[in-house]
């Protein structure tokens, strides 16, 4: 076999073996897509759900209750993370020897 043949099956071996890959990977590139929708759809519910768990926990319902009802209580909401605030405190600066002269 001639080096311009080995060559043309290694193409054909690699086109073959990316053929498959890109087919395999059709079904979790839709499965990741339902996933990110649905956890979109899920995290516009967080703040809705939060006050509808406080109103009702100020009409008297105990967390216990709710519980019981398959309500969980929400996670506290996240704080977002902006600019921090205060002065930064400057690098500390490595003391350098003297150079002094060692054979005087």
């Amino acid at each position: 076999m001639d080096a311009q043949r080995v060559l043309s099956k290694a193409d054909e071996i690699e086109a073959a073996r990316q053929a498959a890959r890109k087919e395999a990977i059709g079904p979790l590139a839709a499965v990741l897509a339902e996933r990110k929708r649905l956890e979109a759809a899920l995290a516009e519910t967080e703040a809705p759900y939060r006050k509808a768990y406080a109103k009702a926990e100020a009409a008297d319902w105990s967390g216990a209750e709710l519980g019981q009802l398959g309500a969980e209580a929400p996670e506290p909401p996240r704080r977002a993370r902006g600019k921090q605030t205060g002065a930064r405190r400057p690098a500390a600066r490595a003391e350098v020897p003297s150079q002094a002269p060692v054979n005087a």
